[in-house]
């Protein structure tokens, strides 16, 4: 008996800990955009009308703890790790329901969190689904801990009214739990009656569709769209405690290893198949624009090639930031898609142009895009850095009573209340704005008489107009190059490009779209201005001469595919 006691310690300890090592891993150094994704979506405030606001909603106490914890994936190894604890957790109480297992009943208890951890490859997962269903196990363990008696199934059938509205549908567990542990009719029927009668209430007092009150509202962000996978989960839950007495105190070591491994096997195949790698490598773009990692930025796009239009929006954000805007043709390049995109009903995809704009001067095309994404998000939550923007672009437009809205909010949270508290130092304060390094500069190069009108099919003519207000706006210049060279624009990026301008040597792409155009208008090469280098020229020829001989475009590309030619030619369909 003490040597199988010592063998129960080993597995309760080392099946566990291996699991939540595992999933924190996963989660740090695979997944961490989707971590960091969680965060920005919602705005946690430490106040009574917050906290009040959220309960009023069936599963409002899961929620407001989902989003307590959401808070601190501000950092991706925090979150990680609440996010493994959380499931190692429900792991545990699972364990301790269906107690006295044997090794092989105790590996079982890790497909239910296996499980959820695949629904959390789904970066639209909400973490008060894991919540709810780890409070629905504790509240059962309390319960049948109670001596048994008239008394503990009164408890039962009240808490599970009261777990419902608390945890949402997902407190059907609780009842799983308590009945496979009483197994008695009459208390199994009074709390099936109770959970019903909380779900016919509702609907008829609050008007929630049945199918929502029957998923859960807070369970998963899209309203619309309800993924299978925590009733899948809920399910096995259920299987492992109702067949756990199958499983007691019986069988060998090995099984249960074996078992272990064999389910966590079958996890990680899940894993592999459920990962969404496209989704987390926009992500990650998408994180390390908001943080400003410009660097950062072009040292993943060389390891990435990424060819997506949002993704090149931000490769080519950090490479005007970094001075780098002549080498943009080292990158795939798809059109003015991937330099300025097109607003898209969305409430994730505005937000890099939205930077961009921003960055740019055009305060209002920035306020426009993340007002709109963030209206857009799909649980009606505010998003803490749309909050964030707002009160910037409203800093810098001097519309100070509505700066002071979005701060006074901010200064009600727990990471952004230092940064809200001093820029509401600055409301009122011209002397102060205008001595900040970043919003005095944006009040000198924005647009001003115009900055109203927004029309992006003459987008040319607004960052024109960013120049022209104030010549000293580089960027602007380059943005407005990049979009001629990027829309095959020749005229109008000679138009604009200030050649003889240049301090030193004409960046080599300049060159390359010049001589294009030059080109096309003299047919000949013989008096190309001096800013024009020998062995551009020499290049040009050859590529010329191979592009009319038809060579392929894949034997061009080894040696001008990062030439502004190569992209004229070969990109978009030209």
């Amino acid at each position: 008996m003490y040597f199988f006691r010592v063998k129960t310690k080993i597995y309760n300890l080392l099946f566990p800990g291996l699991f939540t090592v595992a999933v924190f891993l996963f989660f740090w150094l695979a997944y961490p955009y989707h971590v960091y994704n969680q965060e920005q979506f919602q705005l946690f405030q430490f106040s009574w009308r917050y906290l009040v606001e959220t309960l009023a909603v069936p599963g409002g106490l899961a929620d407001w703890c989902g989003r307590f914890l959401t808070q601190f994936f501000y950092f991706s190894a925090a979150g990680s790790l609440i996010l493994a604890l959380l499931l190692a957790t429900i792991q545990s109480s699972t364990a301790a329901l269906a107690k006295y297992l044997s090794p092989l009943g105790y590996a079982l208890t890790f497909i239910p969190p296996i499980l959820l951890l695949l629904f959390f490859c789904d970066a639209d997962a909400m973490p008060g689904t894991l919540v709810a269903i780890l409070l629905s196990l504790l509240c059962a363990l309390a319960v049948i801990h109670i001596r048994p008696s008239l008394l503990r199934n009164s408890i039962a059938v009240v808490a599970t009214a009261l777990l419902y509205f608390l945890l949402g549908p997902l407190s059907v567990l609780f009842i799983v739990a308590y009945l496979v542990h009483e197994r008695k009719l009459l208390p199994g029927i009074l709390m099936v009656a109770a959970f019903a009668l909380c779900v016919v209430c509702l609907h008829k007092t609050m008007g929630y569709p049945y199918s929502r009150l029957l998923y859960g509202i807070n369970y998963y962000r899209f309203h619309h769209h309800l993924p299978a996978w925590p009733w899948i989960a809920a399910a096995a839950e259920a299987l492992v405690l109702a067949f756990s007495p199958l499983f007691k105190r019986q069988g060998k070591a090995w099984e249960g290893i074996g078992a272990f491994v064999a389910v966590m096997a079958l996890g990680a195949l899940g894993v592999v198949l459920c990962f969404d790698g496209e989704k987390e490598t926009y992500l990650k773009y998408d994180f390390l624009t908001r943080r400003f990692q410009w660097n950062a930025i072009l040292a993943e796009a060389r390891k990435d090639n990424p060819q997506k239009p949002y993704e090149m929006a931000s490769v080519n954000l950090a490479l005007v930031k970094t001075g780098n805007a002549r080498r943009m043709f080292d990158f795939y390049q798809n059109g003015t898609d991937g330099l300025l995109p097109e607003y898209t009903n969305d409430f994730m995809h505005p937000l890099i142009p939205s930077e961009a704009y921003f960055q740019l001067g055009m305060i209002n095309a920035s306020q426009r895009y993340t007002f709109e994404a963030q209206e857009l998000i799909p649980d009606f939550q505010k998003s803490v850095r749309a909050y964030k923007r707002l009160a910037e672009t409203n800093l810098v437009n001097r519309n100070y009573p509505v700066a002071e809205k979005y701060l006074k909010v901010l200064e009600k949270t727990l990471f952004y209340r230092e940064w809200a508290r001093s820029k509401m130092a600055m409301c009122g304060n011209e002397a102060a704005i205008d001595a900040d390094p970043g919003y005095g500069y944006l009040r000198n190069v924005r647009l001003r008489d115009r900055d109203f009108l927004f029309n992006r099919q003459a987008m040319e003519s607004m960052l024109a107009y960013l120049v022209q207000e104030n010549p000293a706006n580089h960027m602007a210049l380059e943005y407005l190059l990049a979009w001629d060279l990027l829309d095959k624009n020749l005229k109008g990026f000679v138009n604009f490009c200030p050649f003889e301008g240049f301090q030193g040597r004409v960046p080599r792409c300049y060159q390359e779209a010049f001589l294009l155009d030059f080109a096309d208008t003299t047919q000949s090469l013989d008096n190309v201005p001096a800013f024009i280098d020998r062995d551009v020229v020499t290049s040009f020829s050859i590529f010329m001469r191979e592009h009319g001989a038809g060579t392929s475009a894949e034997a061009l590309a080894k040696q001008f595919g990062n030439t502004y030619w190569y992209y004229y030619f070969y990109r978009l369909g030209q």
